[in-house]
């Protein structure tokens, strides 16, 4: 009997150990806000934008986005060309910086998806996935609208 308490001991304080270990991936350790979309039609293009926020100890990397909506979804950026001219490109990676955010908005970094299946109009709501080196897979409730 005595042993078996023991051993009940241990694996309490193994599992508080864990607990610990996992704190700084909590809830509140990443937040995405200011989600949103702008509409668009099927077989076309549109982007998705917001803030994300890594309040962790560690600088975090955003590697891939997917979504239902689209053919596919990648992470692009905006940059300038020749003659002023402005282009858009894919980027494999962003990295969150800890305790900061990074704004993915018009004219900057943002979530490209390409093909649509369906015609995308304001309101509407989605779900966009991204996948992050140490927070893992975020599922990102987002609605069709204009700025």
């Amino acid at each position: 009997m005595k042993s078996i308490l023991i051993l009940a001991f241990i694996l309490a304080l193994t599992s508080c150990q864990q607990k610990e270990t996992e704190q700084p991936l909590g809830e509140n350790s990443f937040v995405i806000s200011n989600t949103w979309m702008r509409p668009g039609s099927a077989n076309r293009n549109t982007a998705a934008f917001m803030t994300i926020t890594n309040n962790m100890d560690m600088d975090d990397t955003l590697y891939a986005v997917s979504s239902d909506l689209a053919k596919v979804a990648q992470i692009h950026e905006t940059y300038k060309k020749e003659n002023d001219m402005m282009g858009m490109r894919h980027v494999d990676f962003i990295v969150i910086p800890s305790k900061s955010n990074v704004e993915l908005k018009p004219g900057s970094f943002h979530v490209m998806l390409i093909g649509l299946n369906k015609d995308l109009s304001l309101d509407q709501q989605a779900k966009i996935k991204l996948l992050f080196k140490l927070k893992g897979e975020i599922e990102v409730p987002i609605k069709v609208s204009n700025p």
